[in-house]
């Protein structure tokens, strides 16, 4: 039989493609992040969505600056135009180019929902980590003041909360968003937790006196990467609906300011002689969501070691 040879470099040897390694020969280590990333890119679908995710943040970040028309500039004269060569996207009531306001309102809208989830995350981490770790009384009684907080309505909480503060800006939408939706990811932490922590690294360590803030910090934590990285793409879609419903209903981003709710509350008005005002920012807004919920169910596939091949 004969066959061009595979150079393994770092090894310096020759394998047939197809053969099984010679006695004595190395195995190619297995890696969680690289088997993953493999999965990963099989699901065609997730790989579709992570694309068209990935575009999205490249057109709300560059197309502002590349864009010659400025998206506060009012200009009655073209206003509730049609989609043009000149404007992709129309213009608003105002005049304003669709294509450059919507890109500036994708970024507000992913700051505060990027913001919001890395907040919720941040929380339920802390939580859950503390809770899971310790066991006991302290985590009875912490699940069970969980338990009660989830009564709490989420957008009619973040209503009240806008209200205390008094005002609106990026900074009180992430906390009004995210002060109500950090228990599941406290609860996802602590299970992921509480199941690590009965590994025999952790009993290794427990038993040569790793100080507890270092077990978890080294040991537990960095365990529970992969589905935190889930629950981001898993938060995202809940908290950028989120915003656009209390912009929508006028409890969000205030003008001249964009956002993508803000525009389609703006596009609401007109949406039977301008359809297009509405139409461009709902469709943002559907893209963004199914792509961050393709992700995620790619992710949670491509990261689950029990879908890893034999």
């Amino acid at each position: 039989m004969v066959a061009n040879p595979t150079d393994i470099r770092e090894e310096g040897i020759a394998v047939e493609p197809g053969a099984a390694p010679a006695s004595g020969a190395p195995l190619r280590q297995s890696n969680l992040w690289r088997d993953a990333w493999r999965r990963y890119i099989r699901n065609r679908g997730a790989v579709v969505a992570g694309s068209i995710f990935v575009l999205v943040l490249l057109y709300c970040l560059i197309a502002p600056l590349l864009s010659p028309h400025d998206p506060n500039a009012v200009d009655f004269a073209i206003a509730s135009q049609n989609p043009t060569w000149e404007h992709p996207f129309g213009t608003d009531k105002f005049g304003r180019d669709l294509f450059t306001r919507t890109a500036l309102g994708g970024r507000v809208s992913m700051a505060i929902g990027f913001g919001a989830t890395l907040a919720i995350l941040a929380i339920g981490v802390v939580y859950g980590a503390i809770s899971g770790f310790v066991g006991g009384r302290l985590d009875n009684g912490l699940m069970r003041f969980l338990d009660a907080l989830y009564g709490l309505p989420y957008l009619p909480f973040a209503i009240i909360t806008l209200a205390i503060i008094g005002r609106t800006n990026l900074w009180t939408m992430m906390i009004a968003l995210s002060i109500a939706s950090w228990f599941t990811a406290a609860r996802i932490v602590r299970g992921q937790v509480i199941t690590l922590k009965e590994n025999d690294y952790v009993r290794a360590a427990k038993a040569v006196g790793a100080r507890w803030y270092r077990i978890l910090g080294r040991h537990l934590l960095p365990n529970t990467l992969g589905v935190l990285i889930i629950a981001i793409f898993l938060e995202l879609p809940a908290v950028i609906l989120g915003e656009a419903f209390l912009s929508f209903i006028g409890l969000g981003i205030s003008p001249p300011d964009a956002s993508w709710g803000a525009m389609a509350q703006e596009g609401r008005t007109v949406y039977r002689t301008h359809p297009t005002a509405i139409i461009v920012p709902s469709i943002a807004i559907a893209t963004l969501v199914l792509c961050a919920n393709f992700v995620a169910d790619g992710l949670r596939d491509a990261l689950d070691p029990r879908t890893k091949e034999s």
